[in-house]
């Protein structure tokens, strides 16, 4: 009786077993396809949810800048390569652990190699079995080989990608930099000019170490020597004066000439709509010192912006030096941040989207990586001849041209009328200043390159596309690695190929109203 019991619990555990057996190997068989879809999605679903967290809705994106190709083509390079190498290390840890399994139920308790008895006769029937089997394993042995290379490409075609983010001509003067870094001289590494660097602040606390890390950079590879530092900081509350008046005791250190006004209340705070007569004179008064003694050649004027040390080289060195007046690219949500001052060479509006310029020439530059010729530009961060500003007597000779302009000024111009035969050399210097009655409402900044072209006859002035910045770290990212990665750029030459938007002009007010007046076309925004 007692031996009935047992053998059918023994028969109940037993099916219970092979149930339970079947059940988790049917799991397990499951899990192989289940598996890595879910982690797919799952790598996926993080990376857009990171997303999301930098770009969220209420950051009013304009969409054509940010097509959801771009950002799909963006969000799988990065997750690709994750979810290869998360799938390769599963498979290698799953094949050890059936290893170990498999070689712990070869052993008995007592721990002696368990060896199966071996059937005697070999049939016919016992030899096929075993050649499917064999079989089978090989080929699922070849199957899982296959796919654990496939997933271990993936993850090395991400660390490819990584190492590879930044275009060659992105950084080619970095090592420039690094050299003057680590072993600085007065005398720099460039080619001895002398540059006045010029830059207005307010509430900048986000930015201004990476500001003062990164010309700190500048500087040495000028020249503390080279260079004079003029700050004009004004009714910040967040700290910024504070970090400026830091920064004065390490430009002491340095050697560096410089005068930072903080705290200054010497230009008012405007209302909005004075905004730009208070930037014109807080231009103006960081120009003061070189206005009063001269003696630069180069005026480099930042906005508070993200910028690289080797991009601010990349400037300087834009077109080989020859040029007049040369600018940056600066990037926002829409694109192309500073649509309102850049015109095209001739001087017509551009778009903010990729490749930003609507005529043939600056076309070809931008796609090809090359300073773009342009009417009028500012965009972040400028550099310019240094003879215009600075009084007669202080101008060096044979820099400005001392022949009469090839055309009179225009009868809306603020200087006119003028003789006809005054010369650029004799022309009084050149301030930053409002628009007015007669000319299109523009801010200071494109009123200098205009007067840099009507008074000075200074046509050298170019934008240059690799020289990238920003207001905002997360547009400075974006705009300065993801979307110069190689394999981006490629897909917007060849898929996006503008998305049918390339030739829309960004137009600040009614398109309608837009008219052309001498300093080319006008936005209509008031």
């Amino acid at each position: 009786m007692k031996d009935g019991w047992r053998r059918t619990i023994s028969s109940a555990i037993a099916l219970l077993f092979r149930r339970l057996s079947f059940t988790v190997l049917l799991i397990l068989r499951t899990a192989f396809v289940t598996l890595p879809i879910f982690l797919f999605w799952y790598i996926y679903d993080y990376a857009y949810g990171y997303w999301m967290l930098q770009f969220p809705p209420e950051s009013g994106l304009f969409g054509p800048a940010w097509p959801p190709s771009r950002t799909r083509l963006v969000i799988l390079m990065a997750v690709i390569p994750a979810w290869g190498a998360s799938m390769a290390v599963g498979m290698v840890l799953w094949s050890l652990f059936k290893y170990l399994f498999a070689r712990g139920m070869r052993r008995r308790p007592g721990g002696e190699d368990y060896e199966a008895a071996i059937p005697r006769e070999n049939t016919r029937e016992s030899t096929l079995r075993v050649h499917r089997l064999c079989s089978r394993s090989l080929g699922c042995s070849y199957l899982v080989f296959g796919c654990f290379s496939i997933c271990v490409a993936m993850a090395i075609s991400g660390v490819y990608m990584y190492k590879t983010y930044e275009l060659p001509g992105d950084h080619r003067y970095r090592p420039d930099v690094v050299a003057a870094l680590e072993a600085p001289r007065p005398t720099g590494y460039y080619n001895g000019t002398k540059v006045f660097i010029a830059v207005l602040f307010n509430n900048n606390i986000d930015i201004l170490p990476h500001w003062i890390e990164e010309f700190t950079k500048v500087i040495h590879y000028l020249g503390t020597a080279n260079v004079f530092i003029s700050v004009v900081e004004s009714n910040s509350w967040d700290g910024t004066a504070e970090m400026l008046d830091e920064w004065k005791g390490t430009l002491d250190g340095m050697g560096v000439a410089h005068l930072i006004h903080t705290r200054d209340h010497v230009v008012p705070r405007p209302s909005d709509r004075d905004r730009i007569d208070f930037l014109s004179a807080a231009r103006n008064l960081a120009l003061a010192p070189l206005v009063e003694k001269g003696g630069y050649d180069v005026v480099l004027f930042s906005n508070d912006i993200l910028i690289k040390a080797e991009s601010v080289v990349e400037l300087l060195k834009t077109n080989n030096g020859e040029w007049d007046m040369v600018c940056g690219l600066d990037v926002g949500r829409w694109g192309l941040y500073d649509v309102w001052v850049v015109r095209d060479r001739l001087g017509r509006l551009v778009s903010s989207l990729w490749p930003y310029f609507l005529e043939d020439a600056g076309i070809q530059a931008v796609m090809e990586d090359e300073p773009a010729p342009v009417f009028t530009c500012w965009n972040g961060i400028v550099a310019f001849r240094a003879d215009p500003v600075l009084p007669i007597h202080l101008r060096k000779p044979g820099r400005l041209s001392t022949s009469p302009l090839p055309r009179p000024l225009s009868n809306t111009h603020p200087a006119y009328p003028q003789p006809a035969s005054l010369t650029p050399a004799l022309t009084p210097p050149l301030a930053f200043r409002p628009s007015t009655a007669k000319e299109c409402i523009s801010s200071e900044s494109f009123n200098f390159p205009y007067d840099l072209r009507r008074q000075f006859d200074m046509q050298r002035i170019f934008l240059n596309p690799r020289v990238i910045n920003a207001y905002e770290w997360r547009y400075f990212v974006w705009y300065k690695y993801i979307t110069r990665h190689w394999v981006v750029v490629w897909w917007m030459k060849n898929v996006e190929v503008g998305n049918g938007m390339q030739f829309a002009k960004m137009v600040i007010g009614d398109a309608k109203r837009v008219w052309t007046w001498d300093g080319g076309e006008c936005h209509p925004w008031i």
